[in-house]
This record gives structure tokens, C-alpha cells and sequence, in this order.
């Protein structure tokens, strides 16, 4: 989110080539390609179940989180925006809205009210259908989601008859004029006028998220109620597009749209495949959102990304440009012809994380991105917002069931360890903004009721959805690409998998495979991710025996041969020092999969307000991030042999650094949100 001008998409699983092109993720089980004909079993959030308690741990906090949120205040713009296109007078609102206001803290209660609940919704419906929620904690979701889509229900058949057929919106409504005109800062954008507190924040940002999270509560949740919505509000944005000439469209695009593009191609393809099974819930002419998604695609952008990258995304907003990308894969997964769009994704992904990304997988400063490899000296208080990362793994999971390639799955888990985990406070459930990159600052999380940033939303979806990603069906194999105790039935095919372990505790997941009397035979494969981490060649052991396990793509392959099988991987952990490009000098540690920071104790811990109402760490634990070499080697063989140096705790996740002037002791930075870190250090020549 960009605090001067101001992002999201659940990831479409449909037309990913040598995937399905279009169904809804509530079925799973067998589909086609439509382009090959070929059939694909897909993974979707209701076939997996995380059961390490760490994670069911972190997902039940975000969960009790949002059950305590008050529906009405999130619905309360929503009710005064129908309220007034129906010409209710000042107290007959107050009466509609059920007394409540928004809630407050300059974020619900300002212009870009309403992006809370579109991420809610999307929150809601990732919880209702996770396995690994309790069933008390399931029906009060369920009943909440029931609860908000009515009320969102009545709003927009409050608009039927008038010019906003089919409009709702949740920003503030300041001044006659917005009485008058509740769309008001959808023509002050048009105009380019963006004033954040008079005119308009970002209300196509807004409109992306209310638009996603119906989307969504379809998709997953099966909500049909949800997709009426939807559809008639696509229809509202369609014919706002169709009215743009080129000037207007160029102005549009210039004030931060999050993923318009990416959800109304998500609402082409529902729809697409609902005209094509004669479906009463498709509109007439899906055609005309996959028009309007494109009206947000920014082209020009694409191509200077795809065919001259150096310096590309230097000063431009991060969390603004990464969504356009996302909406770039998703007219490829709507289109699978348009493999220029594919292109576009894949380059934008390789120069993040290649020129623009930390050792836990997070970007920017300040919500922007530096010039190409500049990370040293960006690194301050305000690195890495939540945001980003959460659209760069989605990116990163739709570029992987697209192409196959293991980067993606490394990059994937890399960051969801190190920077979502990391993004919250274990205690609490709470999240945050951003996370310093700069020694000796600590982590600062929202409070319940107030700070309803762009990162609080993020964060109720990164959390409801822990088991994305963990397994992808491509084709007959199944790949394991995160190792974390884990689940995956695929009912209908008749084929569950079991994974146990805990990689800080022992370097081996077990596995158990069964199929019973419904296995069709659709997975004969299971692929292993060899993780980029592993410095040496995993042991495959096979009931019992070692085994020489084919290689494909960075995988060993598993053939099913039997209807059970038990297996195990072990794979070796060592320290690792990881430079900056800028700063080869400059250095972080992780241990296997898990980055590690310093403890640097709970003093200096104080907040203060940055940019539009976000909380910021104010101090810094330490003074200096250099550590001086203390025996006779230089600074640059003490890095290459940091394995020596770095010491484990047995039976633990604390790591003592020896032979330099200052003692640390460190440990795995998702677990460090009570006190202040050190993630990179500068290691020095003694004088």
C-alpha cells in the first residue's frame, strides 16, 4: 500500500499451462485442459492440512482475530454509501448502519475505507474451508461470511434503478458533493485528482480488494450469493471502463489500481466456464470483463520490465507495480495463447528477486524499490512491507504451475518462512507493516481495532492459507515442495499423503502414501523438492532402503508403484552466509530453509508514527553492525568458513557466533517478535 498515492488477488487456478484453464477451487479432483485435453488433478486450500503446531498455532490466532472484529463497523461505509444513493436523510443512515461509524485510526475511516472487508472476505473464506480449523472456530467463520455477504446483498439491490446500479464501496463520503455522488472519487481519479484526504485514495486499490474477496468467497467458499455480487459490481466496473477514452485510461492508470486487472480476469474465466455448462450465474457477456481487465493492463510497463529491466523499477512504488504483474499471469492463465503475458511475469519475478530482494525473500524501502542491487544502503526501519511479499508469493505460486521450475517453489518457501511466519506476533496473532532490515531494530505489529493498514488485510489472508503451496499437482505428479508436517486427500481420486517432521528439530521427513479403492491412478509420481539450501545430495530411503532416486528439474521422483508406500528424505542443514550485492562484506546467516537473527534484547523499544498512520520502531539495540574478526583469518575467509564459526545449541535453534569481537547469540528469525534483531552484519578486519 502506498501511503502518498496507495493490492491482491487469491491466485486464479485456472489456465495455467498444462493446467486447467478455468473451474472453481472448490472442486477438486479430476480436470481437463482445455487447450490439450489432457485431465489434471488440482490442489486446492480443502485437500491440506498443516499439522505442525507452529503454524495451526499461528493460523487459530489470526482466526480468534477476525472473529472479534465487529461486522457492522466493517460494513458501516458500506451501508452509508447505499444510504445515500438511495437519498436517505442523515439519521435514517445512522439507523441503517445499526449506529456503528468504521473503525478508526485514519485507514477504515478515510477515503480508502472498505479494503479491510475485501481482504476479509477473502480471509473468511480461506478459513471456512481449511481442514485444520477446529469446527467451533469453522461455524462462527461460516455464520461471519454469511452475516457480511447479506448485508453486502441488500446494499447493492438498495442501488438497482439508479445510475450506481450494482456500485458498493465502503470509503468515507465527506462533503455534499460525495452525498450527491458517491462515486465522486472514482471521477476524481479520472481527472487526476488524488489528494488522499480531500479527493481520492486510491479507490480502484479499494474496489480491486472488494471485488477479489467475492470473487474468492465463490472460488473457495462455493458462495454463489458471492459471485451474484460480484458479477453485478464487474458489470458496474465494465461499463466505467467502457467509457474511457485512451487520455483518460493513461490517467487512470497512473494513481495506484492495485489488481484490477487480475480480478476481472478471474471473474471473465468464472464466468466463461459457467456460460460453457449453461450455467443461470453467468452474466450474458463475460467478454466484457475480460475487455475491462485489460484496460488495466499497463502495457508500456511490461515491455520495458521484459526487454530493458536495468534500472526499470528504480523509485517506483513496489506494492503498486507488483499486482500489475499479477494481472499480466492471470490474462495468460484466462488466455493461454497470449504467452507474451507469461513473458511479462517472468521477467518482472527474476528482476525482484535477482536486484531487489533481502535474504528473507521480502523488497523495498520506504514501499519502493531502489536502484538495481542498491540493498546496503537501503537497508533502515521501514524494508520490506508485508504487501509485497504476500503478492510476490502469489506470483511466485502461479509462475510455478505454469512453468514447473523449482525457483519459484525455492523462492516460495524461503520467504514464507522467513517473512510471513516472521510478519506476525506468535502471542498475539497480530501483524505487521514493515519489517527493518537495519540491525537492532524490532518488529511493531497492529493493534486489534485501529491500525487496519494494507498489511493488517494481508496478513488475515497469509494466515488463513498456510497450506498454499506445500503440494502442486502438475500433470500425474505430485510435487512436495515445502517440507512441514503436513496432509494432502485428494477424496474423489482416492490418494492421501501423510508428512511428519520438523525440520528444527532433525533434517528427516517421514512420508506415508495410501490409495484406496478410488485411486485412478491420475498421481503415479511424486516429485521432492531438492532444496537450493542443502549443500549436499539428499537420502531417499524407501522402506528401509536407500535409494538412488531419479533426478528431474532439481526433483527426485518417487514411482507409485503400490497402494501404500513409506518413505523419508533426509536432507542436510548447514550455515550459510549470504552477501549484499552492494556489501560483499555484508552478511546474514540462515541455516538450512531458516534465516537466523541476532537476539539483541528488549531495551530501546519505542514506536513512533510514519507516513499515513503506520507504527514504526523509533530505536536501534546497537550503535554499530560491525562485528570485528578476532583471530588471524580475514574478514573474507571468516565468511567462507562461517560453517566453522556458527556453533548449535544441541536440540535447539540458538546459534552462538565465535571468533569475532562481539558475542551473539542467534536464532530463527520468524520466532523473534519480543525483541530487537540483528539480521545482517558487517564483518571487519581487526586493525
Amino acid at each position: 500500500m502506498q501511503l502518498r498515492d496507495n493490492v491482491v488477488c487469491l491466485l486464479i487456478m485456472a489456465g495455467l499451462s498444462l493446467l486447467i484453464c478455468c473451474t472453481q477451487t472448490t472442486d477438486t479432483g479430476i480436470r481437463m485442459n482445455r487447450e490439450t485435453g489432457e485431465t489434471k488433478t488440482m490442489v486446492s486450500l480443502r485437500d491440506v492440512t498443516i499439522t505442525d503446531a507452529y503454524y495451526r498455532e499461528a493460523m487459530e490466532r489470526t482466526v480468534d482475530n477476525m472473529l472479534q472484529l465487529d461486522a457492522d463497523r466493517l460494513l458501516a461505509g458500506f451501508r452509508e454509501t447505499a444510504g445515500c444513493i438511495t437519498g436517505m436523510n442523515a439519521a435514517e443512515r445512522v439507523t441503517f448502519m445499526r449506529g456503528k461509524t468504521r473503525y478508526g485510526g485514519g485507514w477504515e475511516d478515510g477515503l480508502i475505507g472498505g479494503h479491510t472487508l475485501g481482504h476479509y472476505l477473502t480471509a473468511l473464506a480461506q478459513a471456512q474451508v481449511n481442514p485444520g480449523l477446529d469446527e467451533a472456530r469453522r461455524t462462527a467463520v461460516r455464520e461471519r461470511l454469511e452475516e457480511i455477504l447479506t448485508a453486502l446483498k441488500e446494499c447493492q439491490e438498495m442501488t438497482e434503478g439508479t445510475p450506481y446500479a450494482g456500485y458498493i464501496f465502503g470509503g468515507t463520503l465527506p462533503g455534499l458533493n460525495y452525498l450527491k455522488k458517491p462515486d465522486l472519487q472514482f471521477d476524481y481519479v479520472e481527472k487526476g485528482m488524488d489528494d488522499l484526504y480531500t479527493q481520492s485514495w486510491v479507490p480502484w486499490y479499494t474496489m480491486h480488494k472488494i471485488l477479489t474477496g467475492l470473487n474468492n468467497c465463490y472460488e473457495i467458499a462455493g458462495r454463489e450469493d458471492a459471485l451474484v455480487i460480484a458479477n453485478r459490481l464487474g458489470t458496474w466496473i465494465a461499463a466505467r471502463t467502457e467509457s474511457w477514452s485512451d487520455a483518460r485510461q493513461q490517467t487512470v492508470l497512473s494513481i495506484e489500481y492495485g489488481g484490477m486487472n487480475d480480478c476481472l480476469y478471474q471473474l471473465y474465466v468464472i464466468n466463461r466456464h459457467l456460460a460453457e455448462t449453461g450455467s443461470p450465474l453467468a452474466v450474458p457477456e463475460p467478454e466484457r470483463f475480460m475487455t475491462a481487465a485489460h484496460r488495466f493492463d499497463e502495457v508500456a510497463l511490461f515491455e520495458a520490465v521484459l526487454e530493458h529491466p536495468e534500472g526499470v523499477l528504480n523509485g517506483k512504488h513496489a506494492n503498486t507495480t507488483i499486482p500489475k504483474f499479477l494481472g499480466a499471469i492471470a490474462r495468460y492463465e484466462a488466455d493461454p495463447s497470449e504467452t507474451r503475458y507469461l513473458e511479462y511475469a517472468q521477467a518482472f519475478w527474476q528482476l525482484v528477486v535477482d536486484h531487489h530482494t533481502y535474504v528473507t525473500g521480502g523488497n523495498s524501502e520506504n514501499e519502493h524499490f531502489g536502484a538495481d542491487d542498491c540493498l546496503n544502503d537501503e537497508r533502515t526501519h521501514v524494508n520490506n512491507e508485508t504487501c509485497n511479499t504476500h503478492n510476490m508469493l502469489k506470483l511466485s505460486r502461479r509462475l510455478f504451475l505454469a512453468t514447473g521450475d523449482r525457483k519459484y517453489a525455492d523462492y516460495y518457501e524461503k520467504t514464507i518462512i522467513n517473512a510471513i511466519l516472521a510478519s506476525q506476533n506468535h502471542d498475539t496473532g497480530l501483524t505487521m507493516y514493515f519489517q527493518p532490515m537495519a540491525t537492532g531494530y524490532h518488529k511493531v505489529f497492529s493493534t486489534l481495532d485501529t491500525n487496519f493498514w494494507c498489511c493488517t488485510g494481508t496478513g488475515y489472508e497469509n494466515f488463513t492459507k498456510l497450506q498454499e503451496g506445500i503440494y502442486e499437482c502438475r500433470g500425474d505428479r505430485l510435487y512436495i515442495n515445502r517440507y512441514v508436517a503436513s496432509g494432502i486427500s485428494l477424496e474423489s481420486s482416492g490418494f492421501t499423503l501423510r508428512q511428519e517432521g520438523d525440520l528444527t528439530q532433525s533434517d528427516t521427513m517421514q512420508f506415508t502414501v495410501h490409495m484406496d479403492d478410488r485411486y485412478d491412478g491420475q498421481i503415479n509420481m511424486i516429485c521432492l523438492r531438492i532444496p537450493e539450501w542443502t549443500n549436499l545430495t539428499p537420502v531417499v530411503t524407501i522402506t528401509g532402503k536407500v535409494s538412488e532416486a531419479e533426478r528431474d528439474r532439481g526433483y527426485l521422483l518417487i514411482p507409485i508403484h503400490t497402494r501404500e508406500l513409506s518413505f523419508s528424505v533426509r536432507l542436510p542443514m548447514s550455515a550459510r552466509a549470504h552477501a549484499l550485492p552492494d556489501a560483499p562484506h555484508t552478511i546474514a546467516l540462515t541455516y538450512g530453509p531458516f534465516v537466523l537473527s541476532a537476539r539483541l534484547g528488549t531495551t530501546h523499544m519505542s514506536t513512533k508514527s510514519h507516513g499515513v498512520a503506520v507504527t514504526v520502531p523509533a530505536a536501534r539495540a546497537v550503535s554499530s553492525d560491525t562485528l570485528l574478526v578476532t583471530g588471524t583469518q580475514s574478514a573474507g575467509d571468516y565468511i567462507d568458513t562461517i560453517g566453522e564459526h556458527l556453533v548449535r545449541e544441541p536440540g535447539t535453534m540458538e546459534f552462538r557466533l565465535l571468533g569475532v569481537d562481539v558475542p551473539l547469540t542467534f536464532t530463527s528469525h520468524y520466532n523473534q517478535y519480543t525483541e530487537s534483531y540483528g539480521i545482517y552484519w558487517t564483518i571487519a578486519d581487526r586493525e
